[in-house]
């Protein structure tokens, strides 16, 4: 059948979306209260709605099915931030609406904003005072399963950017400009359920980084994406608060930070050949440079003769982050000892 017709119905419907959020976000008003019943049972039937329509050539390009959906999932998060209580009613249908659908998304880049608005609900959800959705220990293990790990695994266009536009990858990196990249919405869907969960949701994810550990090691050329993900996910758990200054000021007691640092982090910054495995090399550098304040003084000074050599790499953003690593260690202040005033 001719896709078009459907095609400009669900155009349409995303205008309406829109349109209600455009109309909502400064508050909810009356009209629209009185109404609130109609507009979600629309927003569930479009969320739920099933459709083959035809991938554009262009596979950057989404659907207008996905484009409606990731409208959906907009103003959902909207009323979770703006009107919770009102919103209360219709939560439950539409947490267990997108976390089907997210199970459903694939890591094409077509489908990114579907995927970073809805993984935005349910970081929303899961700091909200609903936060109990996700308390069953067998929804933690799917969320983290579905979600989380396969939207923070590296993918071949961030792969290239690495490669071939090294300062805009420095930029979003190093800048925190990467706020609209799956990676980073999954990492505060983690943030949100650690600061919950503590717990359980440390206990699961250590349990998946240490196999993507065991990967890496079996095949370090071949699985070396794996540890990407383990470090990143290392990252997110742990850290809890920071400052420009200092990086992490705050970590998860429940992460044992020194013994992944010496383990897993530190050979890769005195490796002898500064040209293998650019992109690992950079997430230590990272590593140490967010945690330089929780690395014990004895250990980062040790780094320094690897973070020197890391200075001649081939890979423009490893001796970026080599030259900004240095430049934080040298310029983090130790606080002096009690005794010592």
């Amino acid at each position: 059948a001719d896709p078009a017709p459907l095609r400009l119905l669900l155009s349409s419907a995303r205008l309406a979306c829109r349109v209600f959020y455009s109309l909502n976000s400064p508050g909810l008003t009356q009209e629209f209260e009185d109404t609130l019943d109609e507009w979600m049972a629309e927003f569930h039937t479009l969320l739920t709605f099933d459709a083959a329509l035809p991938a554009y050539a262009d596979t950057e390009k989404e659907t207008e099915l996905d484009a409606a959906k990731a409208a959906v999932a907009a103003n959902t998060n909207l009323f979770m931030e703006l009107n919770e209580e009102e919103f209360a009613k219709f939560l439950q249908t539409f947490v267990q609406d997108v976390w089907v659908l997210l199970t459903k998304v694939s890591l094409d880049v077509r489908q990114d904003n579907l995927a970073m608005n809805s993984i935005r609900f349910l970081t929303t959800v899961a700091r909200s005072v609903h936060f109990a959705l996700f308390r069953n220990e067998g929804a933690l293990k799917q969320v983290c399963e579905n979600i989380v790990i396969p939207n923070t695994r590296l993918r071949e266009d961030a792969e290239e950017m690495f490669d071939m536009n090294w300062v805009e990858y420095v930029r979003r990196d190093s800048e925190a400009s990467d706020a609209d990249t799956r990676r980073r919405a999954a990492c505060e869907l983690t943030r949100a359920l650690t600061d919950k969960f503590p717990q359980e949701v440390t206990q699961l994810f250590t349990g998946y980084v240490g196999s993507m550990l065991q990967q890496y090691a079996a095949d370090p050329a071949g699985a070396w994406k794996a540890k990407d993900c383990a470090v990143y996910l290392v990252t997110a758990l742990t850290a809890r608060g920071r400052t420009a200054a200092s990086g992490a000021t705050a970590t998860n007691e429940l992460v044992n930070l020194g013994d992944f640092y010496r383990t897993h982090i530190a050979p890769d910054l005195m490796a002898a050949d500064v040209n293998e495995a650019p992109v690992l090399k950079a997430d230590a550098l990272k590593f140490l440079t967010t945690f330089r304040s929780q690395i014990p003084k004895a250990e980062a000074l040790a780094a320094f003769p690897g973070l020197v050599r890391l200075l001649g790499s081939d890979s423009n953003v490893v001796h970026s982050y080599a030259a900004t690593c240095i430049e934080r260690l040298l310029s983090l202040k130790v606080r002096p000892k009690p005794s010592d005033r």
